[in-house]
């Protein structure tokens, strides 16, 4: 027992000795002395053609306050500071001027390239971000049609930081599958890809009642590091078909009978994509499962029968394929390999891919696509009759 008890002490020594070795370090720095960025932002200064970065940052007060209070005499819990210079570097540097303490980027969500800069290219603009130890790479790449202080300004009530807000609002379209997640180290994988060209969600804003708030329009389409495009939320989708990245969202149909729609709820779905040489053709077989629930009918037809289930169920197979091909032809337009097909082939078929890739730009105009939906209504949810059908037999 005494050699336990010995044993004990001279281990709560030990770890007491530690802790006063361990307690400040002499490298560290301190909060006080960090300025947290929840946003970034980068343009061009419309008054010098130099480059200008925002950074939204936390106000030290709003740490301390409750959710709800905002922070500073002016209400808000951020502050949106600028900087302008000649590189992304220098704007950086210039912001630290007026702050007074260096910018922490770890918490940073997200950061916005003007249209007229992605216009131009991004590669230059992105070597910064890639290179800070700090900065996430998973850090969202948005693109913005509006100005970016109008953008970092705009906030709905029930959140202080747009930046929270942000994230929060990239979830709910992803419910949707009207947008795909664009982070900066995948949008820099596929600028590094022979033939991939890559996408990122655009941003505007809306007012309503007074209130600005911020939304997604579509995805900005690139050729190389250029923006050449953008895709609607249909075209959006059917590029996530192709992707496997379908998670959830709404396919509206017409009734069997056509006399109303039809919604369905996307539960599962998966993508398989086999690309073919032969013949002088090059083919890509497209197969996608996808399960759905009936969760909505505007028509009082009874549609729990067999016969009606295949019937829809063929529907939205064919909507899906239309929407597929819908993108794929305004990809075509754009003359941008958004599909990452010209990739596939570099990887399941090497051989061919190099006596074909340099020409991949006239070939990807002419590509076959096999595209096998199979669609498979799951369940109807609680009713198996609409409540029409309901009514009228209660009354009998």
């Amino acid at each position: 027992m005494v050699k336990t008890g010995v044993k004990l002490i001279a281990k709560l020594v030990l770890c007491l000795v530690l802790l006063l070795i361990l307690t400040g370090c002499s490298g560290g720095t301190e909060v006080n002395d960090l300025e947290i960025v929840i946003l970034m932002g980068v343009e061009k200064d419309e008054a010098t053609g130099d480059i200008q970065v925002t950074a939204q940052i936390v106000k030290k007060v709003a740490l301390s306050q409750p959710s709800g209070d905002g922070g500073g005499e002016s209400g808000k819990a951020y502050w949106n500071v600028s900087g302008t210079g000649k590189t992304v570097f220098d704007a950086v540097r210039m912001i630290t001027h007026k702050t007074g303490n260096r910018l922490f980027v770890s918490h940073n969500q997200a950061v916005f390239f003007g249209k007229e800069l992605a216009e131009e290219g991004l590669q230059e603009y992105l070597d910064f971000f890639l290179r800070a130890h700090e900065m996430r790479p998973t850090a969202m790449i948005l693109i913005t049609e509006v100005p970016i202080q109008d953008v970092m300004n705009a906030k709905p009530e029930t959140e202080n930081f747009p930046g929270i807000n942000l994230t929060k609002l990239m979830k709910t379209y992803g419910f949707t599958s009207y947008y795909y997640k664009m982070n900066m180290k995948n949008f820099s994988s596929c600028l590094m890809c022979d033939s991939m060209s890559p996408v990122a969600p655009l941003i505007s804003i809306s007012t309503e009642n007074g209130s600005r708030d911020i939304n997604i329009s579509g995805m900005a389409v690139f050729r190389k590091d250029k923006m050449v495009g953008s895709l609607s939320f249909e075209e959006t989708r059917g590029l996530l078909w192709v992707l496997g990245e379908v998670k959830s969202g709404v396919i509206v149909i017409p009734s069997p009978e056509k006399k109303g729609l039809v919604s369905f709820e996307i539960i599962e779905a998966k993508s398989k994509v086999k690309p073919e040489i032969g013949n002088g053709k090059i083919t890509f077989h497209i197969k996608i499962k996808v399960d759905v629930s009936l969760s909505e009918q505007m028509t009082d037809e009874i549609l729990a029968t067999e016969q009606k289930f295949k019937k829809m169920q063929n529907d939205i197979a064919d909507a899906i394929r239309k929407e597929i091909m819908t993108t794929y032809e305004k990809s075509k337009k754009l003359n941008a390999d958004i599909f990452g097909f010209g990739e596939l082939l570099h990887k399941k078929q090497n051989g061919k891919w190099k006596i074909i890739k340099n020409n991949w730009e006239e070939i990807y105009q002419d590509l076959e696509l096999d595209i096998d939906v199979e669609a498979l209504i799951r369940k109807t949810d609680l009713l198996k009759k609409p409540v029409a059908a309901i009514e009228r037999g209660n009354k009998k």
